[in-house]
């Protein structure tokens, strides 16, 4: 008999309401989303309520991706939004929503100069990004691989006394929350949103679940669920991303934060899930110092000792190869010339890498992060691979290197880096899963829709509850696109809907 999950259940009603609450605008998700979209609601001069489960705003990530915004002017960097919007829409082969992502490619620009400027008033400083998954150098590569400039780093200023965090959007949201406290935004912790209220067709509020119990919050103008992704619902993850599951950690944060409570409130009011497969963020997140398999390109084997991808380090492509490869292990191997490698690889990034790096390897190898043998037959002992296969391996590759043409797998020449002079070291190719992006059917105002396509009054969806934006992998082709959706959206609906607009200008419905 095939299971019934919670979202395709009728709910029971809930009748014991403890009180009422009314505003022009309810929010549901005190993450970046919902923190920036409670924040222009306040900021246009509309009255908010924003209901977190947690008790405090959450965030973790890095980047926030724009097109031209006034930290890439002030660098000298500009993005055609044009080619921007088309290569990220090619890598859903055409399922997502195409007008969705030129809407973030044309006014992504405009919000994140906003909060930039907002920034610096609360004291953060904003640079462009160059280090992991943001290349500075990657535009003149095929289209297949190209990279623009669009992650935008929010980081405290040496010498000042603001808190310092793991996680640089934190100190963006902390500037959006402060931000909508002053404008007169009300924030309710510990109340996470627990059924979305519908009349004669209309979203009209929301019911949070508080310590006195079941409150009801009235929306004049409608509710936006910025209530996260399925990151942490293993549940869900089977049903609509397996290949998730073979991650090797989930490095979601908070934990408990993405339950896809959002996509079970709107299904039982009759809304629909993304017409898309979900885009996983799965990034090879190697932190040692070479960071293989992220931030450089080595010979990548599997278990068998065979070479089975294309190792050119852009991140979908790297971890959907080893989260299908046998056992779910693939191995990264390079030699003693990986110094003279990766500078030819990556020479912006070789310029930042600390000068005592050869010690730092070592010190990965005695830490056992990294083998290293002064033979192919002694590294593959090391990684329990068939010594002949991984020395045909190596072979086949080294010609390949010495051809400049991956006939295999195309990798392009810049990232060929011969293996060929001992000791030769490996480590393991790892896999985890930041975050699970997977919401509602929405149209192009972010409005959250039936299966017929019809607009849902009163309803709509930001951040990583927003669907229909991504499909099948993850596009690094604009690195910080998570938080930069998020941050246009919330944005823009939140500014709209405080006027009762929609985001192309029309009444709201």
């Amino acid at each position: 008999m095939a299971k019934v999950h919670i979202w395709q259940q009728n709910p029971e009603p809930i009748t014991d309401i403890v009180s009422e609450e009314t505003a022009d605008v309810v929010v549901l998700g005190a993450g970046i989303a919902g923190c920036i979209a409670t924040q222009s609601v306040a900021e246009s001069g509309a009255s908010v309520i924003c209901a977190e489960k947690f008790d405090k705003p959450s965030s973790h990530g890095t980047d926030v991706a724009a097109v031209n915004s006034i930290v890439q002017e002030r660098e000298g960097v500009h993005v055609d939004p044009l080619e921007a919007a088309r290569l990220i829409y090619q890598w859903s082969q055409q399922q997502a929503n195409y007008n969705l992502i030129r809407i973030w490619a044309d006014r992504s620009g405009e919000v994140v100069s906003h909060y930039v400027e907002l920034a610096e008033q609360y004291g953060y400083t904003v640079r462009l990004n160059s280090w992991l998954t943001a290349r500075a150098d990657w535009y003149d590569l095929e289209e297949k691989y190209r990279m623009f400039r669009t992650a935008h780093l929010f980081e405290v200023p040496e010498g000042s006394d603001l808190k310092k965090e793991r996680w640089n959007a934190t100190y963006l949201v902390t500037v959006a929350y402060k931000d909508a406290l002053k404008h007169g935004a009300k924030f309710m912790f510990n109340s996470p949103a627990v059924r979305l209220v519908k009349e004669n067709g209309r979203v009209t509020g929301a019911i949070v679940k508080t310590d006195e119990g079941y409150k009801k919050l009235n929306a004049k103008n409608g509710v936006i669920l910025a209530t996260g992704g399925i990151t942490d619902n293993d549940e869900m993850k089977e049903c609509f991303c397996p290949i998730s599951l073979r991650a090797d950690k989930n490095e979601n944060y908070p934990k408990g934060g993405n339950m896809g409570d959002g996509l079970v409130m709107g299904k039982w009011i009759g809304a629909a899930f993304s017409r898309c497969y979900p885009a996983p963020i799965i990034h090879p997140v190697n932190l040692s110092v070479l960071g293989p398999g992220m931030a450089s390109s080595w010979l990548i084997v599997n278990r068998y000792g065979k070479r089975f991808m294309n190792e050119t380090a852009f991140e979908p492509m790297i971890t959907n190869a080893r989260m299908t490869a046998p056992g779910n292990v693939a191995w990264t191997i390079w030699d003693s010339n990986y110094m003279e490698h990766f500078k030819a690889q990556e020479p912006d990034k070789f310029s930042a890498l600390p000068e005592n790096t050869p010690e730092l390897v070592e010190k990965c190898v005695e830490s056992g992060e990294y083998k290293k043998a002064e033979t192919l037959e002694g590294l593959a002992e090391q990684i329990d691979v068939p010594a002949d296969n991984l020395k045909a391996t190596v072979e086949r590759y080294n010609q390949i290197v010495r051809d400049g043409n991956d006939v295999d797998f195309g990798v392009p020449e810049r990232f060929l880096s011969p293996c060929e002079q001992g000791p030769f070291y490996a480590t393991k190719i790892s896999a985890w899963l930041l975050s699970l992006p997977y919401g509602l059917h929405v149209d192009d105002n972010s409005q959250v829709c039936t299966e017929e396509d019809d607009p849902i009054p009163g309803l709509y969806a930001v951040g990583n509850v927003q669907g229909d934006y991504w499909a099948n992998s993850y596009p690094v082709t604009c690195p910080g696109s998570s938080h930069g959706r998020s941050v246009t959206f919330g944005r823009l609906v939140g500014c709209a809907l405080a006027q009762n607009k929609n985001i192309d200008g029309t009444d709201a419905m």
